[in-house]
């Protein structure tokens, strides 16, 4: 995404991703503090993994059991409660989760050198024929998208005139990416997001500023002639009589999408990207397992050990 997109996008959705979020922690029961040798410590790690499963607390699973990095973009995406939702419907990977953790507890688990990543081999077992999950596309809402239209500096200058009447509404229907417009919590989302810009005149005001910068500037378009992109120059600020900072370049961009301008989709290929790992098994990477074995590695962030890549 570019930077100046990036930034308004930040500004507006920060606030209400923390606010999105906070319920899934504040739902998710903390594990109980474990004995304090590592092998105690990730065993005991392992057994509220498999039992919150087993419970139905898909959501502790993720937040507490699900490797960093994937929870990261759930969390970016605020997909951490349709996900735990969406694996509720999917019994056969629960199954094939469980499968693998239950294999674990029976092995015993190799630690590296620090004692902070935990390897279980898993010894296979007659009868297992493992499935491939089922892939299936996010949901979304049936929205007949609206927007200034294909002329770029039509667009551009509503886009300003809308902003400058602060009338949010309008500028949100017309401008904001296709993927949150048809999110499934698209409504509420939406009801959040323009209360936030009607709540920040000063972010609409910088907005429009933009809007109005970016007119002057001839747009790069790319070989499809789908995307425009615009690059505002850095700006020189005087800090003293004899210091200045100079702010970086931004970058700012629109798609083309279904014959109107608008801000960037990142929303859709986010969720598309999280549906797709959901249907791969757990990650089976690690230094020590034996060739042809199939394995589960844990590691440890402080006194908390969650499943690694």
């Amino acid at each position: 995404m570019s930077r100046l997109a990036r930034g308004w996008l930040f500004a507006v959705f920060t606030s209400l991703l923390l606010f999105a979020l906070l319920p899934d922690r504040a739902n998710a029961q903390k594990p109980a503090e474990a004995a304090k040798t590592p092998e105690a410590q990730v065993r005991a790690a392992l057994a509220d993994a498999i039992k919150r499963l087993d419970d139905g607390d898909t959501r502790g699973f993720l937040e507490y059991y699900f490797p960093t990095e994937q929870l990261r973009q759930l969390r970016q995406a605020n997909l951490v409660e349709q996900t735990a939702d969406r694996l509720k419907q999917q019994p056969e990977i629960l199954d094939g989760i469980r499968a693998r953790l239950r294999k674990a507890a029976k092995a015993t688990p190799k630690f590296d050198r620090s004692q902070s990543v935990a390897e279980f081999i898993l010894t296979p077992e007659e009868g297992d024929t493992p499935k491939p999950p089922e892939f299936k596309e996010p949901a979304v809402k049936d929205v007949k998208l609206v927007g200034f239209g294909n002329d770029l500096a039509t667009v551009l200058r509503k886009a300003e005139e809308t902003l400058e009447k602060k009338d949010v509404d309008e500028f949100v229907k017309n401008m904001f990416p296709a993927g949150e417009l048809r999110h499934p919590d698209a409504d509420s989302r939406r009801a959040a997001l323009t209360q936030r810009l009607k709540d920040n005149p000063k972010l609409l005001e910088q907005m429009a500023t933009d809007v109005k910068a970016i007119q002057k500037l001839t747009p790069t378009l790319s070989a499809t002639k789908d995307t425009a992109e615009f690059r505002l120059p850095g700006t020189t600020i005087e800090i003293t009589k004899t210091q200045s900072v100079t702010t970086p370049e931004r970058i700012f961009k629109l798609q083309l999408v279904e014959g109107s301008w608008r801000l960037p989709d990142n929303t859709t290929p986010a969720r598309r990207a999280v549906a797709l790992n959901l249907t791969k098994p757990l990650p089976a990477a690690g230094q020590f397992a034996a060739a042809g074995h199939e394995k589960i590695t844990f590691e440890r962030f402080g006194d908390q050990w969650r499943l690694a890549p």
